[in-house]
């Protein structure tokens, strides 16, 4: 199965400025539109080298290697430090990079890193939870059952649909579903659900008809 077989996203928003600056070669825009198709509006995105090799079709890591350090110095692309949002020395998974529409944008905050999460591969998004050291989320020790939920549902749709679904948006609908609804069947179901509502082309579906799915 290719690595990319989740990845529904059929666009890559770049900088402007990339289109006329001849100093780029075109393993550099490769790698740059690589970059941008995983981006949310704050330009934050953490493709895995192996995402961004299947995806620009560069069968060579130093080239990529090459092309992200060449990118960095012409700032079209910052890379973030853990150090500047974690409270453990855990670490990412993934190097994070922030692509830069404009040369002085700001650092993101905590929350844009975090809503930048749906966007990235399931199989690029950190095994670790962030209050265990992914983000460092300072409002919770650990995962409620509610938080393993929404998370489920939020990958789920994106796996199925490449749509983007907010964790925030989601996680007071999931505290409310019952206790003995587990992860797997929350997964399941909203695969099963997202995938008869494409064959229908109808939208992405709400947590509401998930839980119809379920019968709780």
């Amino acid at each position: 199965m290719s690595h990319l077989s989740e990845f529904k996203r059929p666009y890559s928003v770049c900088p402007m400025r990339a289109a006329g600056d001849r100093t780029l070669k075109d393993t550099d825009l490769r790698v740059l539109m690589a970059l941008c198709a995983f981006t949310n509006r704050a330009g934050v995105c953490w493709p895995s080298m192996a995402t961004l090799m299947e995806l620009t079709n560069l069968k060579s890591r130093s080239s990529i290697h090459e092309s992200i350090k060449k990118l960095k110095r012409l700032k079209y692309v910052r890379q973030l430090q853990p150090k500047d949002y974690q409270k453990t020395k855990t670490g990412w998974k993934n190097n994070r990079y922030q692509v830069l529409w404009e040369k002085d944008m700001a650092l993101p905050s905590l929350e844009e890193i975090h809503i930048a999460k749906p966007l990235q591969l399931v199989q690029d998004q950190d095994d670790i939870p962030e209050s265990k050291g992914g983000l460092g989320d300072a409002q919770s020790c650990s995962h409620t059952h509610a938080e393993a939920l929404a998370h489920a549902f939020v990958r789920a749709i994106q796996q199925a649909t490449g749509q983007v679904v907010l964790f925030d948006n989601v996680i007071n609908h999931t505290r409310r579903l019952p206790e003995e609804v587990s992860v797997e069947q929350l997964t399941e179901a909203t695969l099963a659900v997202s995938r008869a509502r494409l064959a229908r082309r109808q939208g992405v579906p709400s947590l509401q008809d998930v839980e119809e799915e379920l019968g709780v």
